[in-house]
């Protein structure tokens, strides 16, 4: 096992784990580590989409991933202070989720990279757009789907069998892609599993929480 499996792995779940179940009642610090992992995430993908390769050094790959993980904590940083967007911004990153699941799941069948883009981004503007008008809900869902699938990330890691955004791109662009290691039913049934108990127990803390917090909006009026 490689040292950036190790690492990534790890932070995956423990990263996971705390957006899954406490992503609304610590709003400020869920949207926080959201925005830097997602900013990051998206250099990462872009870069890895256009000159990086597995076979780039080691040194060069640790440095492209630290340059993206700063500007991910400073992206990450002003995300938190502007209240408005926290919705939009978890909504779209868990609309984003979703579609790389169904890609995963059914749509590489298609074995289209626009396809996968365009049912990526779609989802991504529709759940931002929904997270303007139900503020709570779709905070809720989005942290613990998102947690969720983070979880299931950072132990496929360790155990494999759960395809990451590159490969599958790269394998859509091939047309290497045929099937889907069935052991990736397992992690998405996880998933599912996790992210309704995750829910269940922000909607229980949302409820104690007072009448104020209940509406981060209000202050901004």
């Amino acid at each position: 096992m490689d040292t950036y499996a190790v690492i990534f792995g790890a932070v995956f779940i423990a990263l996971g784990v705390f957006l899954a179940f406490f992503g609304r009642y610590l709003l400020k610090i869920a949207v926080f580590i959201a925005g830097t992992v997602l900013i990051s995430f998206i250099i990462l993908v872009v870069f890895y989409a256009t000159f990086l390769s597995d076979k780039t050094a080691s040194w060069v790959g640790w440095l492209v991933v630290s340059l993206a993980l700063i500007v991910g904590l400073v992206g990450g940083y002003f995300l938190a202070k502007y209240e408005r967007f926290d919705a939009a911004l978890l909504g779209a990153w868990g609309g984003f989720t979703l579609g790389v699941i169904l890609n995963e799941t059914v749509l590489y069948l298609a074995k289209s990279t626009a396809l996968f883009w365009c049912v990526n981004v779609g989802l991504a503007v529709v759940c931002a757009i929904v997270g303007f008008f139900a503020f709570n809900q779709v905070v809720m869902i989005g942290t613990a789907f998102i947690g969720s699938y983070l979880t299931a990330r950072g132990i496929s890691l360790y155990a494999g069998g759960f395809p990451n955004e590159y490969v599958v791109i790269n394998q859509i662009k091939s047309g290497a892609i045929s099937n889907i290691d069935p052991v990736f039913y397992a992690y998405l049934a996880g998933i599912l599993v996790m992210s309704v108990a995750a829910y269940i127990v922000q909607l229980k803390m949302f409820r104690r929480m007072e009448e104020h917090q209940k509406h981060p909006y209000n202050k901004l009026n």
